[in-house]
């Protein structure tokens, strides 16, 4: 008789039974209770980052009339996006710990009149690695207000949502408080007849 062969799951490197798991269109074995939620999370992640990156890269080949980015400047902005912390001395790049793009692409709205201006008078019109990294150097000032202007969006936002359920509970109060007064009403006239 054969054992029955175990496979190994990616997310938490646990062996399984194959009864146990999901097998996905990457043709790797996942648990069904948690890895595989899990998976499709961080699939779904992925995918949303894929769609900011490409956004911000032909936002900014737009703002400087480019054909291309250049590897040290998409460097400098993946790098940006990691995040980098400093353990036991050595700079270590850590994963999706810094601004996400979308905030990159807010920060680059915020300073773009910035940025025309300095790349018409101070690197008289060129649009060439030094315009973008000047371009990346003004956006990462602009990065703080960026994130307060979304906080504030997502506050008023929240703010809007309470609004409205606290306005239709009290719209629904006040309908059940009308209908109790209607049936007293009738109640105290037909007590009178």
């Amino acid at each position: 008789m054969l054992a029955e062969r175990l496979l190994k799951c990616p997310i938490c490197s646990q062996y399984g039974k194959k009864e146990n798991m999901i097998r996905e269109e990457d043709k790797r074995y996942y648990h069904k209770e948690f890895c595989h939620d899990k998976w499709k999370k961080e699939k779904e992640a992925t995918r949303v980052e894929v769609q900011q990156w490409d956004d911000l890269y032909q936002y900014i080949i737009k703002l400087h009339d480019g054909i291309v980015l250049p590897k040290g400047n998409i460097t400098r902005l993946k790098d940006l996006r990691a995040g980098f912390d400093t353990r036991y001395g050595k700079r270590e790049r850590r994963y999706r710990t810094g601004p996400d793009y979308a905030l990159m692409i807010e920060a680059y709205k915020l300073a773009e009149d910035s940025i025309k201006r300095c790349i018409n008078n101070k690197l008289d019109g060129s649009n060439d690695t030094r315009a973008i990294n000047y371009g990346i150097s003004i956006m990462i000032d602009k990065l703080n207000d960026a994130f307060t202007r979304r906080k504030k969006k997502e506050y008023h936002r929240e703010h809007l949502e309470r609004t409205k359920v606290s306005n239709q509970d009290k719209s629904l109060n006040t309908e059940m408080i009308k209908s109790k007064n209607k049936n007293t009403d009738e109640l105290d006239i037909s007590a009178f007849l």
